[in-house]
């Protein structure tokens, strides 16, 4: 990528570290984060490269369709370039990308939270576990439901595999957009009630509506 499109992609605006949604207020005058305050969440933190909107918004929408497999990739170097040391200092055990049902993973062709974590796995020198866990159902497309609805939608969606491997793992939970965080949310609940300790999820995009 040219520096003129990181500089589109890449957002340098401060974000909330624990849910990766924009802080209110300016400079020295951030105030608390009101979507914390309203939704607490069972992830412990979020790295993101940027927000959902505009060029970024674009391209990981293009990155829906496999032909644009190299896209995503690329947008996966760039994350980890411009947020490795975020992530390092978390002292994550193991990347783990929000799994896809069977069914939709034959139609789509890719998995886009496994292309990015399987390059930040890589880029980190941490193990890739995209067995860890599975989800147990074909959920509807978050992205035309409201906020209860996404939550209702993702509930008992997952299970984890091999539970001795999360025994107070320190997981790094990748998908490829976040919106209101209901599945990052129940993905990470699934993975603490089976011994992880820590759980921080690492998004391409974050939606800034919270």
């Amino acid at each position: 990528m040219c520096d003129a499109c990181r500089r589109k992609l890449v957002d340098a605006k401060p974000a909330c570290p624990r849910c990766g949604g924009p802080l209110p207020g300016t400079g020295d005058t951030l105030l608390a984060c009101p979507n914390c305050a309203r939704r607490p969440a069972r992830f412990d933190a979020v790295v993101r490269l940027g927000r959902y909107e505009q060029t970024l918004r674009d391209a990981v929408l293009r990155t829906k369709h496999r032909e644009e497999e190299p896209l995503m990739v690329a947008l996966s170097r760039l994350l980890a370039a411009q947020r490795g040391s975020e992530i390092a200092v978390l002292r994550l055990s193991c990347v783990v990308p929000i799994p896809m049902h069977w069914s939709r993973r034959l139609w789509r062709g890719v998995n886009g939270p496994e292309v990015v974590a399987g390059v930040l796995a890589k880029q980190l020198s941490l193990p890739m576990r995209p067995r860890l866990l599975r989800r147990t159902r074909r959920t509807r497309k978050q992205a035309n439901l409201t906020a209860w609805q996404r939550k209702r939608n993702v509930r008992r969606a997952f299970r984890a595999r091999n539970s001795k491997n999360l025994a107070g793992a320190r997981v790094l939970l990748v998908d490829d957009i976040m919106t209101t965080g209901a599945t990052a949310n129940e993905a990470a609940k699934t993975l603490r009630r089976a011994g992880a300790a820590f759980v921080a999820v690492a998004v391409v995009a974050r939606a800034g509506d919270g």
